[in-house]
């Protein structure tokens, strides 16, 4: 066998694993691992997680083959990052601050005070057009009259 062949093979089934992996790979898994790799300090109920997951795969608020292809990657997306500062690196981080984010207004960390000890539940999907959704507003305590 030649050389030439040995590497057209070898390229060949590198392809035809990523292909596999892309191909098999899910939006909620990828969701789910950007939550654990950016909020690994808090406690996450795994059931909100899931529902969360769900909710935000459903709106298409972010690009179902990128999240497809964060999965595919797998071991390499979950490893610390490194203090890169080019432009993957950027977009990378600017996809997991919407995803975290969207996630830590849908839940009940700031009406708790952001207490990291405290398990973090989700509570509905954050919509800004929600009257009464926004989880840092506080009723207005008025003084009573004399």
């Amino acid at each position: 066998m030649k050389r030439r062949y040995f590497l057209l093979s070898a390229l060949a089934g590198l392809c035809g694993i990523a292909g596999w992996r892309f191909a098999a790979s899910d939006e909620h898994a990828a969701i789910a691992k950007v939550l654990r790799k950016r909020l690994g300090y808090l406690k996450l109920d795994p059931d909100g997680v899931q529902q969360f997951c769900r909710d935000l795969s459903a709106t298409g608020a972010i690009s179902g083959a990128r999240l497809r292809l964060i999965d595919a990657l797998g071991p390499i997306y979950t490893q610390p990052a490194l203090s890169a500062d080019n432009r993957i690196d950027n977009s990378i981080r600017h996809g997991e601050d919407r995803v975290v984010t969207l996630y830590l207004l849908s839940t009940d960390f700031f009406r708790n005070g952001a207490d990291v000890n405290r398990t973090v539940s989700y509570l509905h999907y954050y919509d800004p057009l929600i009257a009464c959704g926004n989880p840092f507003a506080r009723p207005v305590i008025l003084p009573t009259p004399a």
